[in-house]
């Protein structure tokens, strides 16, 4: 696997390199380069030279290379699952089916956004005086985007980034993590192969210092970081040197809500694909789960059943379906959640430990019970293979242990009532809410993805997604025949009374007070007149109808 930087569709290596190892069995992968402040400026100015070309790149060539990068990916497919699973850990069929399947809708998805995401959109003037002229609103890409991915799904998420940056126009300096460094240099490899002009998309692995360097520069114009609140408040910080965009998504707690009248078939199977695929390492996991006390014993023993056939193992071999963790240091936050717990009362039902008997970051999938809001597994992001479960008497009570949370990433709820779901949805507190099934969300090109309260900032994905990678220019033109607007100067002693009279003409409740303004309005007709075209006169006209 070829570990060089990527600068202007070049590979740079570097006299620096970082080893990437294998979670599963502690083996090295390979190598990766890592870029010095030279090929970080390298890859600026590379960005930028690219931009004015990509910006104006007709949308018809721009499809042709997604067209062509998602004929490679197709092709590549298993390759490429398979890097994901020896670098990250994930069992080769989520590799396949989350991270490849899910980048290839995600290329199908902005293919067909490309024209319309360049498209103006008509502006409807509401001040009658404005309706001679023709306005719309028009996105403008703002420049360099440098993308800052995590490590728990190093394929998919820049992947996401990536197009949605390149789709509204940008160039892309995308810094991956350290951890899986060789994942990420295959999407520039396939884009690159795609025929993607260089420039457009620079790979530079690099430390934590060489990324704040980028983050200061005055060229970079948006910033997209998935990753922890502390590295998200420290990226804001700097970005505030140069006022630069952001986009932030900072993780989860994320609660399952499970009413009483719940199919409990889906929702235990729901339960522990929500909260142990990927080893519980997204934002997106299952991280609580609130049950209805009436089904609460059934739900726990249908969840245990199903969690202790896992099978945990080598993500390699046939049939696994749980992986190692990608880092130790992650892994020990676990267990120190788990510990918090149990010294406060909570009950480990099933897991809870290291798997000691594997060389590689294994932990056995846990669910606790017996949890209460105190404990550290209820209220910060555990990222791991847990799932504590706490019981409610009333659905008002889960909505609010639901919210009581510093995130609001995703939530779900999980019931047969069509009615009840949607009065839970409207009022659980979250950037998007799933009813009886959890997670799938990222993976849907047209949903969104981002949250609220310290989840992060901003938006990506779809077409909201795009709106935050845009200048939303506003653009107006008028070119009736008219010297002069009725508002602009001469003041003289007529304009206050036209105005007077106006106001009550167009925002009066009672209709005969507006017929009497309007022949009082007689005497200034040609002042009107000069400073008005036909077309605001008749939309005046016809407020005088609205009350």
């Amino acid at each position: 696997m070829d570990g060089r930087l990527i600068i202007g569709n070049e590979r740079f290596e570097t006299r620096e390199k970082i080893t990437s190892t294998n979670p599963a069995t502690l083996e090295p992968v390979g190598e990766a380069s890592l870029a010095s402040a030279e090929e970080s400026e390298k890859a600026i100015l590379a960005a930028k030279e690219a931009f004015p070309l990509w910006q104006s790149l007709p949308s018809k060539e721009k499809k042709e290379i997604f067209k062509s990068a998602k004929r490679i990916l197709l092709q590549r497919s298993s390759e490429v699952a398979n890097i994901i699973t020896l670098e990250k850990g994930s069992p080769y069929t989520e590799s396949l089916s989350v991270e490849v399947l899910g980048s290839l809708e995600a290329l199908d998805f902005y293919a067909s956004a490309l024209k319309k995401s360049q498209r103006s959109k008509k502006a409807r003037h509401y001040v009658a005086f404005f309706s001679s002229k023709k306005s719309s609103f028009r996105s403008q890409p703002l420049g360099i985007t440098f993308v800052i991915s995590p490590w728990n799904f190093p394929f998919l998420i820049p992947f996401y980034d990536i197009l949605s940056a390149i789709t509204a126009g940008n160039t892309v300096i995308f810094r991956p993590s350290t951890s899986t460094p060789l994942v990420a240099l295959l999407i520039g490899e396939i884009l690159i192969e795609a025929g993607l002009p260089p420039g457009v998309l620079n790979i530079v692995t690099s430390k934590v210092s060489i990324a704040e360097q980028m983050i200061t520069n005055p060229e970079i114009q948006t910033i997209m970081f998935t990753g922890s609140v502390s590295t998200g408040k420290r990226i804001m910080e700097l970005a505030s040197q140069n006022l630069t965009n952001i986009v932030l998504e900072l993780g989860g707690k994320d609660p399952m809500i499970v009413l009483k009248d719940a199919d409990l078939e889906r929702a235990s199977c729901g339960a522990i694909w929500g909260a142990f695929m990927n080893c519980g390492q997204s934002c997106a996991s299952i991280e609580r789960v609130y049950v209805a006390e009436e089904i609460a014993d059934k739900f726990i023993e249908k969840v245990l059943i199903l969690t202790r056939k896992l099978r945990v193992g080598n993500p390699i071999e046939p049939g696994i379906e749980i992986g190692p963790m990608v880092t130790l240091s992650q892994l020990e936050v676990v267990e120190d959640h788990i510990k918090d717990a149990t010294s406060n009362g909570a009950q480990i039902l099933c897991g809870g430990e290291r798997i000691k008997s594997a060389p590689g970051n294994f932990f056995e999938p846990t669910v606790l019970t017996n949890v209460n809001h105190s404990m550290k597994i209820m209220k910060e992001e555990t990222f791991g293979p847990a799932l504590p479960i706490m019981c409610f008497s009333e659905p008002d009570e889960a909505l609010a242990l639901a919210n009581d949370c510093q995130y609001g990433l995703t939530a779900s709820v999980w019931t047969r009532d069509k009615k009840m779901a949607k009065r839970m949805a409207e009022r659980i507190e979250a950037g998007s809410v799933t009813v009886n099934d959890h997670m799938f969300s990222f993976v849907e090109p047209g949903a969104i993805w981002g949250g609220i309260k310290q989840t992060g900032i901003g938006r990506s994905h779809g077409d909201f997604g795009l709106l935050d990678l845009v200048n939303i220019k506003y653009v107006s033109l008028d070119f009736i025949k008219k010297k002069s607007q009725l508002w602009w100067y001469p003041y003289d002693s007529s304009l206050p009374k036209i105005i007077e009279k106006s106001i009550t003409l167009l925002h009066h409740d009672r209709l005969a007070k507006k017929a009497k303004t309007a022949f009082s309005l007689l005497p200034y007709w040609q002042r009107i007149r000069e400073g008005n075209s036909v077309q605001n006169i008749i939309k005046i006209a016809n407020r005088f109808f609205k009350k």
